[in-house]
């Protein structure tokens, strides 16, 4: 397993909030991780992103805010898709944890901002993910 942070607001210079992405070589060994963490059940899942609360040991709140588990074998068939699905998973529990929602106006920010908040974010969360893929060999 490879396992790397994408930072969510990196795009806007802030290096805090980022989603844990692990690998696997298959969907077997991904669907077990995922029912071992107890995000289960993984039900045979091409890739999976689960928002969560993660403290560290001192009991503060970290950063991380969700967990997106990726598989090489469905990578390589079909990787922009589940990259992109997974990414607006975690885009938008990005946005519920800044208190936005896209279909509303809210905190001094317009609908369109929102939505851009939301877009930028599952862009910039993407191209870092597809990055890291392509150098750890992923799709070679």
């Amino acid at each position: 397993m490879k396992t790397f942070r994408a930072y969510a607001d990196e795009w806007r210079g802030v290096r805090h909030a980022y989603v844990q992405v692990r690998v696997f070589g298959t969907r077997a060994e991904m669907c077990q991780d995922i029912d071992d963490c107890d995000f289960g059940p993984s039900l045979n899942a091409h890739g999976q992103c689960s928002g969560l609360m993660h403290y560290n040991r001192a009991g503060r709140l970290t950063g991380r805010f969700a967990c997106m588990w990726l598989n090489r074998e469905d990578l390589r068939a079909n990787g922009a898709e589940i990259v992109a699905h997974e990414c607006v998973h975690a885009g938008m529990r990005h946005m519920a944890n800044r208190g936005l929602n896209v279909q509303q106006p809210g905190n001094g920010w317009s609908v369109h901002d929102n939505e851009e908040a939301l877009a930028y974010t599952v862009g910039h969360l993407a191209k870092l993910i597809n990055d890291r893929l392509h150098r750890l060999g992923v799709f070679a």
